[in-house]
């Protein structure tokens, strides 16, 4: 079981009911020395599998109970976003442009070639790990957005929009000294070194404009999900 708040560690999750592929995949993996779990059936997967989980999978399309291409689509309503590698000794056209469309990294007839199979999955840990690091950077920049009073928040709607400091004066029926004070303390908060930075960082919390042109609501840090556990 996994317990909240603990390091979440990648692995190569290796799903396939034949045990020769297994063994192969296994053997692949340890090879480099990557972290793996084995499953043999996508629901056995299921029962383990968590948002906060990363890594890369690779799994057989055809399996008894749930198909690996059924396994994509249920990730998918689960919001488990993990790069996955397909292998098949029967790629028909559909299934590959399903895989494809749905996500997949890749997808590879049995019998495939192991070097290539596993520069993939490298390929896969190295873009899961680039995706966890944007995850987290984007949680630190929520966390402090949540320190921002409404009046902050207020200005930097505004020099979101575009707009002079003397303009988000007029609009807050505040001075213009007041507003660029508020400015400072806005990048102090979000350790932004710029007004491009703070944009930057500010883009993901802005509200889209309403409809009308009606002035934006005040920000709202949106929750993102978090890796922070392990089997």
């Amino acid at each position: 079981m996994h317990k909240q708040g603990e390091a979440m560690t990648a692995k190569v999750y290796l799903i396939d009911d034949e045990p020769v592929i297994t063994y192969v995949l296994v053997d692949l993996v340890e090879s480099i020395g990557l972290p793996y779990a084995v499953f043999n059936n996508s629901l056995s997967f299921l029962e383990q599998a968590v948002p906060a989980m990363s890594g890369c999978i690779v799994t057989d399309v055809r399996m008894p109970g749930m198909s690996g291409l059924d396994l994509q689509d249920e990730l998918r309503a689960r919001q488990i976003d993990l790069p996955i590698i397909f292998i098949s000794s029967y790629p028909e056209v559909p299934s590959v442009v399903r895989a494809m469309r749905g996500g997949a990294l890749d997808f590879f007839q049995k019998p495939f070639s192991t070097q290539q199979l596993l520069d993939r999955i490298q390929d896969g840990l190295r873009i899961d790990q680039a995706r966890a690091e944007m995850q987290a950077k984007s949680r630190e920049v929520g966390e402090r957005m949540a320190l921002l009073t409404p009046r902050e928040k207020e200005v930097l709607a505004g020099i979101f929009e575009g707009k002079l400091t003397k303009v988000i004066a007029d609009e807050l029926g505040i001075s213009q000294r007041t507003a660029e004070t508020y400015r400072h303390l806005i990048m102090q908060k979000l350790q932004a070194g710029s007004v491009a930075e703070l944009v930057r960082m500010s883009m993901e919390f802005m509200p889209r404009p309403a409809a009308g042109g009606q002035p934006a609501a005040p920000l709202r840090p949106q929750p993102v999900p978090g890796r922070s556990s392990t089997f």
